[in-house]
């Protein structure tokens, strides 16, 4: 739903209007405190949103101020960056809530945008004590039924609840009673698309990892850890054998680390997969998008994935996906126009998407890769995200 401003300068902590030559409206100029876990210290999906986000908001006209639980004081990119890491440990939720407060209570923002629920309550205080607009962004397995009462009132309170997928939009009518529909809005994570690009196999990760010249790779890319057993990698090593004798040499590349990757491994062994499954840990930064290059599919098969960046990464590199079709992973792959969607907890859909997938069964877009990296950047990119912010603030 677009959200509609007259144009506005700030000057001497007050805003007046700006009006351009051939200027008919234009969105309003506001001064934003943009609050995360972490800009410069990565945080996984939440990270990558928000540094998105920092970017897309000075993108399109306005004054950014970024405050992080985990990073230190400085500047990211340019911009201003207060940290509380350097706060002791004990003390650090309260040092992180109080400058939050602090800042907010100083420098009277225009509008408070935080990219974690945690911190939803602290909004809201800040709203209580000086009317600060406020809005929360929820990723996902954030919001469930069992979420605290100071949560739900946080996210009733907030001018815009913003979910990264229509999914998890559902998710937060369900779990909050009363939610306003009307402030309740989608905004999709978006890809660098300068970064993540078609290209060949490198060489250096087939020699890394043993492989022969027409050997094929699935790549799955998620943390390992048992709390967070959505995300379907087991049930692809389950699959695993059944696809190898349909499409022949095949190798399993699991990117991550975290508590499960013994119970996983075992589990390969005991299908006799062990020889077939590759767990590289942890892998640079700066090698994901070779490693995207290398695989012929990128599958996750999650049930509880709120978006999933990680398909926008392989997609922008031209690499067909596997996707779940009971979580976000739908808006990842717009429905199932970009990528192949499975019911992920049926092993045997899973081993049907593989193999069509390897076999170069399917939607003729998933194959082309040049065409596949074009589409995801048309709807995902970087312009596709600056637009949306622009409707939404």
């Amino acid at each position: 739903m677009p959200v509609r401003f007259d144009p506005v300068e700030r000057q001497n902590g007050r805003v007046k209007k700006i009006m351009r030559p051939g200027d008919r409206g234009a969105s309003i100029r506001m001064k934003i405190h943009l609050w995360a876990p972490g800009f410069a210290v990565f945080q996984g999906g939440i990270g990558a949103f928000s540094q998105s986000l920092a970017e897309g908001l000075r993108a399109i006209g306005h004054e950014v101020s970024l405050y992080s639980r985990y990073d230190s004081p400085g500047n990211w990119h340019g911009l201003t960056l207060w940290g509380a890491k350097r706060a002791p440990a004990k003390l650090q939720v309260a040092f992180f809530a109080a400058g939050l407060i602090k800042a907010a209570v100083c420098d009277h923002p225009d509008y408070i945008i935080s990219t974690h629920l945690n911190f939803g309550p602290v909004a809201r205080m800040v709203k209580r004590i000086n009317r600060t607009r406020y809005a929360l962004i929820v990723h996902g397995v954030d919001v469930h039924e069992d979420l605290s009462e100071a949560r739900q009132n946080a996210l009733r309170a907030a001018d815009r609840s913003i979910a990264m997928s229509s999914w998890t939009r559902c998710r937060l009518f369900a779990s909050v009673p009363g939610l306003d529909r009307q402030r309740a809005f989608v905004l999709p994570n978006t890809i660098d698309e300068t970064r993540f690009t078609v290209g060949p196999k490198p060489e250096y990760l087939r020699w890394r990892y043993a492989l022969k010249p027409d050997d094929k790779v699935i790549l799955t890319v998620a943390r390992l850890a048992a709390h967070e057993g959505y995300k379907g990698y087991d049930r692809v090593v389950q699959a695993l054998s059944a696809v190898r004798a349909a499409c022949g040499s095949v190798f399993y590349l699991v990117i991550g680390q975290g508590d499960d990757r013994a119970r996983v491994k075992k589990m390969a062994h005991d299908f006799g997969v062990a020889h077939a499954v590759i767990f590289a840990g942890f892998v640079p930064d700066e090698e994901m998008a070779d490693h995207f290059r290398l695989a012929d599919v990128f599958a996750m098969p999650s049930t509880g994935e709120g978006f999933g960046i990680t398909f926008l990464e392989a997609l922008a590199c031209g690499t067909p996906v596997l996707a779940g079709n009971r979580d976000g992973s739908r808006d990842a792959v717009d429905n199932g126009r970009l990528g192949y969607l499975v019911d992920p907890i049926n092993v045997e859909h899973i081993r049907q998407g593989l193999i069509c997938l390897l076999q170069q069964r399917g939607a003729p877009l998933w194959f082309d890769r040049q065409a596949l990296h074009d589409a995801v950047v048309a709807r995902f990119g970087r312009a596709a995200f600056h637009q949306q912010l622009k409707q939404l603030f």
